[in-house]
């Protein structure tokens, strides 16, 4: 009995060891995974407007989470005084889990998307990064229904991401488009 507690009390020790060790690493390698995430994002912002010298995020844009999908923010996309469109980072579930940049010109159509990052399986689901699924997506109309079975070409072998990713679109770019309404056309034209 002795045998197991002292075991017991050596195995908590290191365990203990461990989490703290773990904690150093975490918070000192924090800012250079952060470096990198910002970077990724500026470059999917400029390859989806490449005309934009600057992203401007809303003052007046609340974060949230309709149908699953989290709609995490907004930039305008600028040239100078002149607006190119918007761009929204949306978060949701595919087969894992996905996020993507979708660019949205005035005229309520997508100039292009950029996954920024999708965690389904290999072979499959990450067929999704693949340049003849995603560019199917530029021109299409905010409106259409993203819908696997109507406007939306196979991914072979990934039904469920296909289906994720556009529910991603259509619940983001409906988002987007309430900031391309009238309301706040006055923050967009700035």
């Amino acid at each position: 009995m002795k045998q197991m507690i002292k075991l017991a009390l050596v195995l908590a020790a290191f365990a203990s060891v461990a989490c703290v060790l773990l904690a150093f690493v975490n918070n000192a390698t924090l800012p250079a995974i952060q470096a990198v995430k910002n970077q990724e994002l500026t470059a999917g912002l400029k390859e989806i407007f490449a005309d934009a010298t600057d992203f401007v995020s809303p003052e007046n844009f609340t974060p949230e989470t309709k149908e699953g999908v989290s709609i995490e923010q907004l930039y305008i996309a600028k040239s100078g005084d002149k607006t190119l469109g918007v761009v929204v980072q949306a978060t949701g579930p595919t087969y894992d889990k996905a996020t993507i940049l979708t660019g949205i010109l005035p005229n309520r159509t997508i100039s292009s998307i950029k996954i920024l990052s999708i965690s389904d399986t290999s072979g499959f689901g990450q067929n999704a990064l693949k340049p003849e699924f995603y560019t199917q997506f530029a021109g299409k109309s905010i409106d259409d229904k993203f819908s696997a079975h109507e406007d939306i070409d196979g991914l072979s072998g990934a039904t469920i991401t296909r289906q994720g990713i556009g529910n991603i679109l259509k619940v983001s770019t409906q988002e987007a488009a309430k900031y391309l309404n009238t309301e706040n056309q006055e923050e967009i034209s700035k």
